[in-house]
């Protein structure tokens, strides 16, 4: 697609707000209630198709700034499909110049954002899990009394295992968790220490092979 340079910058800044807002707003994990199959009233289905396609936009509006970003700074530096003699290394399996590593340093900020709002949201989730847990268990030690008389010791322990395992069936606060985000962080924090590395070696190795001249 060809567009014109002041299109193509407005189109980043767009894009770069739109991807902003998308990570500051969406969804990456939740929670429900036992058997309710609902989260906030949603079915679970819906809320994990949701988290998914949350993840989705992300990435398909990350990848696109990038493009974006290196086809601006391709023609401010006026190189096209023919120009010859551009300096270029190599960087995570591929050919880069230092304009499209600086383009990919921008990206990996976006991502360590991205990393830092979705490990909130997780500890929120986990820690939310942890506390109704511990409330659960209270009140089924409360709910098996009742069906006791008021003492489970009247209970036989297939009662009480019976009457507990459909009690915390009914009432444990569970994570809804398509991402697997624990996973998906681990894996996203890995991949950006090794271009945050990458990046800065190359950065370094080309500023000592590049010579310029400075007039006298």
């Amino acid at each position: 697609m060809k567009m014109t340079l002041h299109r193509a910058l407005a189109q980043r800044k767009v894009t770069k707000a739109r991807l902003q807002k998308e990570i500051e707003s969406s969804m990456f994990i939740a929670t429900t209630v036992g058997t309710t199959g609902k989260v906030d009233g949603i079915p679970v289905a819906d809320t994990e198709k949701n988290i998914r396609g949350n993840y989705d936009r992300i990435v398909a509006l990350k990848k696109n700034l990038q493009v974006i970003s290196n086809a601006i700074n391709r023609a401010n530096n006026g190189i096209t499909d023919d120009t010859v003699g551009i300096s270029t290394v190599d960087f995570l399996g591929g050919k880069a110049t230092l304009s499209s590593i600086l383009v990919a340093q921008e990206d990996l900020r976006c991502t360590k954002h991205l990393i830092e709002v979705m490990t909130k949201q997780l500890s929120k989730a986990k820690n939310a899990v942890s506390r109704s847990e511990m409330n659960v268990n209270e009140r089924c030690d409360a709910f098996l009394s009742s069906m006791g008389g008021g003492d489970s010791s009247k209970l036989s322990a297939s009662d009480i295992d019976a009457y507990s395992r459909s009690f915390h069936e009914n009432n444990d606060l569970k994570l809804v968790d398509p991402l697997h985000l624990e996973v998906l962080i681990e894996s996203l924090k890995q991949d950006a220490e090794r271009l945050d590395i990458e990046a800065d070696s190359k950065i370094s190795e080309i500023n000592a092979m590049v010579n310029i001249e400075i007039p006298d």
